[in-house]
């Protein structure tokens, strides 16, 4: 039975330090104290076996460092393996980070926590969230169950991970395969990777690189300036974005977007299209029988309906160019205009576009 640690600590401790302390060091620019160089170490601790059972939840905490999330097979114990590491070229300051650093394991009720320990002062707190400082490692090997982990920097990795995750990273890498259950995931800089997931995924990203496939569940992607691929969604797709791209390939299932200045491309939309575009170009292939409704204000939306669709068209524009097939009539003025038309083929689906501005293409 483990014992409870001495001094409780909320099982998210340090997230809301983490963003004060990376403004810390930005405003001071990270070099107000100078320290010589000095080599790299490495300490392993000895592994740490632990009661974990399904039904509870495993939360994961530490400032810079790598979490390995692996489900247990059967006959085998969870256990915890920790490595700490000073890189090469550290400062002085950082020795002292390196010796504290440490980490305990404490079970309250249903909730068991896996947290760094260290450093001790605001001025190691300072140096360990900016670069080339001690790192804390963790190779967590437990039955899937509920699980979060916060860090500051650093790389999550999850390996057949069969319950809900949530993972949130100022800076780094996220990444999951043969995952089941929700996935959260929240990353400011750096990189998500998502494979074969069998349950919903959720994604908050400011300015990183998103890549999601093979994905049997919804997707909501938020993301500001970062860029997206998207491949084999069975699932509805939902996005909204301020800039940055969004590539769509093999999507069975409906989509919808809120999009800034951002380009959208895709191919093989497999479902219903409901979306708004400011001046980011939207440019989709549709599959299966048309359902489309965009709205744009400055942005091209290219249309590419299935051959032989025959899909209704009501397109409208208020000052920009409409480009239809031969077979559509498009009133050669300028200013506003509007056509109501339906292709050659199979009278199925339809297509919306409405415009201030942008240019509408069908094809």
């Amino acid at each position: 039975m483990l014992n409870r640690a001495r001094t409780l600590i909320p099982s998210r401790p340090l997230k809301g330090s983490f963003l004060t302390i990376a403004m810390i060091a930005i405003a001071f620019g990270g070099s107000i104290f100078s320290f010589p160089a000095i080599a790299a170490k490495e300490v392993k601790f000895k592994e740490y076996p632990f009661e974990i059972s399904k039904g509870d939840r495993l939360v994961v905490t530490g400032i810079r460092g790598s979490v390995k999330l692996i489900h247990l097979a059967p006959g085998k114990s969870p256990v915890v393996r920790a490595k700490k590491v000073l890189p090469n070229g550290a400062q002085a300051v950082g020795s002292q980070v390196f010796e504290n650093l440490s980490f305990q394991v404490r079970k309250e009720g249903t909730i068991v926590t896996v947290e760094a320990k260290g450093p001790s002062t605001r001025q190691e707190f300072i140096y360990a969230a900016g670069p080339n400082q001690p790192e804390l490692s963790f190779e967590i090997e437990a039955p899937s169950t509920s699980a979060e982990v916060h860090f500051r920097s650093g790389q999550v990795v999850a390996v057949g991970w069969k319950d809900g995750l949530s993972v949130s990273l100022i800076d780094g890498k996220i990444s999951s395969t043969d995952g089941e259950g929700v996935l959260r995931a929240i990353l400011t800089r750096g990189e998500i990777k998502v494979d074969k997931q069998k349950g919903n995924v959720e994604v908050e990203n400011h300015g990183g690189k998103v890549t999601l496939s093979n994905i049997d569940g919804d997707v909501r992607l938020n993301s500001f300036s970062g860029d997206a691929t998207l491949t084999a969604v069975s699932g509805k797709v939902r996005f909204r974005a301020k800039a940055g791209s969004l590539n769509l390939n093999k999507i069975t299932g409906d989509f919808s977007f809120e999009n800034g200045r951002g380009g959208i491309s895709g191919t093989a939309i497999d479902g219903s299209v409901r979306g708004t575009t400011e001046d980011g170009a939207v440019n989709l292939q549709l599959s299966g029988d048309p359902d489309l409704s965009v709205e744009t204000e400055d942005g091209s939306v290219t249309v590419k309906a299935p051959g032989g669709s025959g899909a209704l068209l009501k397109l409208s524009s208020e000052d920009g160019p409409i480009l239809a097939p031969e077979s559509v009539r498009v009133p050669k003025v300028s200013g506003p205009k509007s056509v109501v038309a339906r292709m050659d083929g199979a009278p199925k689906g339809q297509i919306i576009v409405r415009s201030k501005r942008g240019v509408i293409r069908i094809r």
